[in-house]
Parts: structure tokens; sequence; C-alpha cells
């Protein structure tokens, strides 16, 4: 189907884009594959979670209880009851219980970065940011407000060649914790501690400060 170019200014842009490709693209890019081995496991999961436990016993097993955290990059913890709920009706699950139970067990989670197998390292580091508050523009704009906006800061560190992540730091803007290059030494500092080589460190140049040259060369990286 023939479509009018769109101009902008002394230049011509034609949109040649296959509309029907496209629109598959974006209909598969919200397609997830999520493992509900939680489902065969369940008994035996609960039984060795409450085996010598006292008190109250667990009625939902970690594996649950992760999947919805995965969930939870998406959706708030009143639409991962919203999730259970749904799936107790179709009957994968037995039951479901309220969004405290999975603010409770998904807080009490230590997340754990499993280090690659081989030493030899090529590491980059980046740091981004998210707004602290949730209030929205739309707030802000109609009842004003007070001060600039906190950010969330988080610095990541990964092994450049084979994409594993190595390391993150996370802290609210401006609350005295280190910046960006700092963050660098100190990850950089636990992987030679764990036996790790760092040939090669690859920044931006948020990371261009005396001390990470001084350090990386120190470290023969």
């Amino acid at each position: 189907m023939a479509r009018r170019p769109k101009s902008f200014g002394k230049r011509t842009y034609k949109d040649n884009r296959d509309w029907s490709k496209y629109n598959e693209e974006l209909v598969v890019r919200w397609t997830f594959f999520l493992d509900f081995s939680f489902v065969e496991n369940w008994d035996k999961e609960l039984e060795r979670m409450n085996e010598g436990k006292r008190g109250g016993q667990y009625l939902f097993p970690d594996s649950f209880m992760r999947w919805l955290a995965i969930w939870h990059q998406l959706v708030n913890y009143r639409g991962l009851e919203g999730i259970a709920r749904k799936l107790s009706e179709l009957r994968p699950i037995p039951y479901y219980g309220d969004f405290s139970i999975a603010w409770h067990r998904i807080h009490g989670f230590v997340p754990e970065i499993k280090l690659p197998e081989f030493k030899e390292l090529n590491v980059s580091g980046d740091g981004t940011g998210m707004r602290a508050g949730n209030s929205g523009r739309y707030l802000e704009m109609k009842y004003g407000k007070k001060g600039r906006s906190k950010y969330v800061v988080v610095v990541i560190t990964v092994e450049s060649k084979g994409k594993k992540l190595l390391g993150i730091d996370a802290h609210v803007e401006g609350r005295g914790q280190p910046l960006e290059p700092e963050t660098a030494v100190k990850q950089g500092g636990k992987l030679i501690k764990n036996g790790y080589k760092i040939n090669k460190f690859n920044g931006d140049g948020a990371y261009d400060a005396n001390g990470t040259f001084e350090y990386w060369g120190s470290n023969g990286t």
C-alpha cells in the first residue's frame, strides 16, 4: 500500500517499513516464557520447607514466590495477588494469598549473583537512575512539588563478552553513597578477591577519574 511521504523541512522521508512484519514484532515482543515447575513440586517443596519448622507453616513454596517476583518487575503487589487468584481459579495452584504475603516473602529474598566459571574477565560498568517518587508528572503540575526529585541510582558491572552480570550497587541520590568510579573499584576489588583477573575495564566519561585509572593499572588491567 502506497503511503504519502512525510516532509521534514527540505528533506523527504518515505516510510518503507513492512507494517505486517513490524506489527508482528511488536506483538511477540511481549511474549513471556515462564517456568511453571513450581506447580509440579508444590507439595514436595512445602514439605521440605516446613520440616522441623516451629510455629506457623509455609503455605507457598519459595519457587512460586520467586516466580511472582519476576512479575513484580511489571505489576505491583496487588497485581501479584490478582495473578495468583486467577491461577487458583484455573487450578494450576490449590489456593492463593493476599498481596501482603507476597510483599513479606519477596522482601525477605536475598538476590544471588552467579559469577562466571572462567577467571579472566573483560568488565564494563554503567549507571542509570529512576525517580524515587511515584507521584507522576500530572500531580506535580497540578499541586506543585518541593525541591528537586530524588533518583534511585543503579550501577551495574557486567562481563562484556559473555554478558554475565557481576555486580549491582543501588542507592538514593545524594545520600553519600559512592559514585560510579568508586563503585567500579569496589566491585572490581570483590572480583579480584574471588580470584578473577580483569584484563580490561570499559566505562563512559563518568568513570574518568584518576583514582580509577590508578586502581586498574595497579592490578594489571
